[in-house]
């Protein structure tokens, strides 16, 4: 909190966040306090959900200034390998989520997938690009590959956006639209709180535009989000994440809270059924002309699936 919060106008939904009552944890777990938000974690990680919530509020606030709106409820799950079957609605251990509850579930500790996504860069990247990639991440000694584990922990940026865009109504008329949202709140967020974690966002997003060939194109990312495998979705992701940073270097976060705006319940009539070249111009207009070339990072079909 800050003198803004005090002096300055309370941005929406604010009032209404401080009345919410704070909820029990579940059975097994434990309250963290002194957050802005509920923090329930396993006993026996105190420590690093102690780390995780500081990251999410440092994310919290940055986010409530930069899009003028508070969630009405927000609440961290964050569990041990042991609690994760039991609380989380994803089956591996450590896949970041928000679930039906509208919680955000965390692992203590990073998907074991992260070391998988740094082996295949190892094995797809020529040698001076994966040295200059674990110059900035380390080196994952199993794999050889970067260490992703502190790049994992940023993604926590990259859900609250969903998190805030939920609870705000927007409605998004394209998947990889939301997707960029979220990417250009955490390299905003990042760019703001965590110097050196842009820099590892931005190096692992460069590495990928070299093997830019195994990148899903965008209909093909638009149409199986969900369903796509992991190295896939990451790549798809690096694209967007590098299609925000000339609007977010141009502008820092104003095209974010502009983008917010534009499709936020009432905001955005007629726009949510338009087609691609009136969407590209609604965003050139409003929000910043570079998010209109975001496209323009996906290749063509065919690609070369990221085996």
């Amino acid at each position: 909190m800050n003198s803004f919060d005090v002096s300055g106008h309370p941005v929406r939904g604010l009032a209404r966040a401080l009345a919410a009552r704070r909820e029990a944890p579940a059975a097994g777990l434990e309250s963290l306090p002194w957050f802005p938000f509920d923090v329930a974690a396993s006993p026996s990680c105190r420590r690093a959900a102690a780390r995780l919530a500081r990251r999410a509020e440092r994310a919290y606030w940055y986010l409530r200034h930069a899009l003028d709106f508070t969630p009405r409820r927000l609440r961290l799950v964050i569990l041990d390998r042991d609690a994760w079957h039991e609380h989380a609605e994803k089956c591996e251990f450590g896949l970041m989520h928000v679930n039906g509850a509208g919680d955000l579930v965390i692992g203590a500790e990073p998907a074991d997938a992260w070391s998988d996504i740094g082996a295949w860069f190892a094995e797809h990247l020529d040698k001076r690009t994966l040295g200059s990639l674990t110059s900035v991440h380390g080196q994952d000694l199993r794999t050889r590959g970067p260490a992703l584990g502190e790049l994992a922990e940023a993604l926590i940026a990259h859900e609250l956006a969903h998190v805030f865009a939920e609870n705000a109504g927007v409605r998004f008329p394209r998947r990889w639209l939301a997707e960029a949202f979220a990417n250009y709140a955490m390299v905003a967020v990042l760019g703001e709180t965590d110097p050196l974690g842009l820099r590892r966002l931005g190096s692992l997003a460069e590495a990928a535009e070299m093997v830019r060939e195994h990148t899903p194109p965008l209909a093909q990312f638009e149409a199986e989000f969900g369903r796509m495998d992991v190295m896939a979705s990451v790549l798809a992701q690096l694209a967007l994440t590098r299609g925000v940073y000339p609007a977010y270097a141009a502008a820092q976060a104003a095209p974010l809270g502009r983008l917010f705006r534009m499709f936020a319940t009432g905001a955005a009539t007629g726009m949510t059924t338009s087609g691609d070249h009136d969407l590209m111009r609604a965003l050139s207009m409003h929000a910043h002309p570079t998010l209109a070339e975001i496209p323009q990072q996906f290749p063509a079909v065919p690609y070369r699936a990221a085996a």
